[in-house]
């Protein structure tokens, strides 16, 4: 039985080694989106909580924290901080805490020491770095401590069958589907519990315990879905339902072996080529949908032969099943894998069940084997982790110089020959809607010095080094050709690569890879063109 003591020492050993790892990144985050949640903020009171404050999504229950933790903490970032980390570290002991059940449970050999792996796999993974510094991700914090409370309730009410461990279940369901889309797996999830839970523990019959706890799941779902339709014009919220419910069965494959290969082989960080190798074989039909179907045979033999397991291989396979379906919610959203840091967020709650599945396979061997992958393993997410929140310090330091040294607020406009969507996947100024926003709004909300004139952000790129710049070379007197310095980067725009260029109201952009030309149709006395090398701005005289 966990003792209070020991689960004191547990939770106290998870946030000494987060904030060991994560510290450097105590004054990121407040990038990008999180301007437009302040834009949405901002002259607000607490009644635009019911409305998400104008966002397209029932999200009531996590812009109640939003707006607690805007007018609590403001821009300090240490709170803020401090809030993202401490959600962490209890999701990671609800890992460990449902894992250790789980795998007691089913028999397992060492299911304590066992949880603790792939809790501290979850807890130390590179891939958390973007939840965890990114301040518009609380969404994926606050859901999946939702989620694992629920499937921790699940478990225990479905072992004790006590009447208040249920009602909490339906209570923290309810909280969920009102926090973020990730709540949509629960059902799928407790569904999946109930069937394999152990016969001989069960506090009643099957039959009962799906009534009771499935039945109710799936129609509260159900009418979130009429909610969505009544309230917001749509089925599905938040990106919309031509994004949400837009089914690609390749990509949707392929999406999953790459988040599995990235948890479990850390691909994001494997030299570049051999990334774009993979996700190019993935994209084959003559072997992703082969490997699709081994593994879809593979998974129902285990199904079929699952009483006959070890308990660790028990264990096992319901953590991969509750990996699955927490990823089904964003498994058809884009998966990047060029950079070290972009939508990791997608794959937080995940990865919990992914790592808790990894450690009870690895528990199979003999001990001493397990022992040394489990350090292998961990130490090699830690050193990871660490150098990814490198990044995310250094693009923080980046992106208060540039907002300091800017100083061309009289100026009538102001155009940004290269403006860093992000620096290794760590988010700066990147702009969906190719409008201008981003740097004007970090600006207006960041700075609090509001600029009044046009600014036109003309293209942007990725940084690979904090040093990186371009050179301007003006052809005749309204065009001129951007060029990068160094080898690495690419332009962006909306987010994305900027392919062959675009045209403007004022001015067109031809793209030709290393450089691009710009053709300014006017130029109005006194606007100025600035570029920035080595995180200081210059202007093209």
């Amino acid at each position: 039985m966990e003792t209070r003591s020991r689960s004191l020492y547990v939770f106290l050993a998870f946030l000494g080694l987060v904030h060991l790892l994560c510290h450097p990144t105590w004054n990121a985050g407040f990038v990008t989106d999180f301007t437009g949640l302040l834009w949405r903020l901002e002259g607000s009171g607490p009644s635009g909580i019911l409305s998400s404050f104008g966002f397209p999504a029932l999200q009531p229950v996590l812009n109640a924290f939003l707006y607690l933790f805007n007018k609590s903490f403001g821009l300090h970032p240490l709170p803020w901080y401090l809030v993202f980390t401490s959600m962490h570290v209890l999701n990671g002991f609800l890992v460990y805490r449902f894992g250790t059940a789980m795998l007691a449970h089913y028999g397992g050999r060492a299911p304590r020491f066992t949880a603790l792996a792939g809790a501290l796999f979850f807890l130390l993974s590179p891939y958390q770095s973007e939840v965890l510094t990114w301040r518009v991700c609380f969404n994926f914090l606050l859901s999946s401590f939702l989620v694992l409370s629920i499937l921790w309730l699940a478990q225990s009410w479905a072992r004790e069958g006590r009447r208040r461990q249920l009602w909490a279940a339906h209570g923290l369901f309810l909280l969920a589907l009102f926090t973020f889309e990730l709540a949509l797996a629960v059902p799928l999830g407790c569904l999946a519990l109930l069937l394999l839970f152990p016969p001989a523990l069960r506090a009643g019959g099957l039959g009962r315990q799906l009534r009771q706890l499935s039945v109710p799941q799936f129609i509260m779902l159900g009418g979130y879905f009429v909610l969505n339709r009544l309230i917001l014009g749509a089925w599905v919220g938040h990106y919309g339902a031509a994004v949400h419910l837009r089914f690609r069965p390749a990509e949707i494959l392929a999406n999953y072996y790459n988040f599995g290969f990235k948890y479990l082989a850390f691909s994001r960080y494997w030299p570049h080529p051999w990334k774009e190798g993979l996700a190019g074989w993935l994209r084959e039909p003559l072997l992703l949908y082969p490997l699709a179907a081994l593994s879809a045979i593979a998974l129902l033999y285990a199904l079929a032969r699952f009483r006959r397991w070890q308990g660790e291989g028990r264990a096992g396979l319901l953590f991969l099943l509750l990996f699955l379906f927490a990823l089904a919610p964003a498994i058809n959203l884009y998966f990047n894998y060029l950079l070290y840091i972009e939508n990791d967020r997608y794959g937080y709650l995940g990865s919990a069940f992914f790592f808790l599945g990894l450690s009870a396979l690895l528990s199979m061997l003999p001990r001493r084997l397990f022992l040394l992958s489990a350090a292998g393993f961990l130490g090699l997410s830690a050193l990871f982790l660490w150098r990814t929140n490198q990044y995310w310090k250094e693009s923080t330091v980046l992106y208060n110089r540039l907002m300091d040294g800017f100083r061309w607020y009289e100026a009538p406009a102001v155009y940004l020959l290269n403006l860093p969507d992000n620096y290794q996947g760590a988010v700066l100024f990147r702009d969906f809607s190719g409008q201008g926003h981003a740097f004007r709004d970090a600006l207006h909300y960041i700075k609090r010095k509001p600029y009044e004139g046009a600014i036109h952000e003309v293209a942007q790129y990725n940084l690979a080094t904090p040093a990186d710049g371009v050179s301007v070379q003006r052809d005749s007197a309204r065009h001129y050709t951007v060029t990068f310095n160094q080898w690495g980067n690419w332009w962006w725009r909306r987010g994305i690569g900027m392919g062959p260029g675009y045209k403007a109201d004022t001015y067109s952009v031809e793209s030709k890879g290393h450089f691009y030309h710009l053709r300014l149709d006017t130029l109005a006395p006194g606007a100025v063109l600035l570029y920035q090398e080595q995180g200081v701005w210059k202007e093209v005289e």
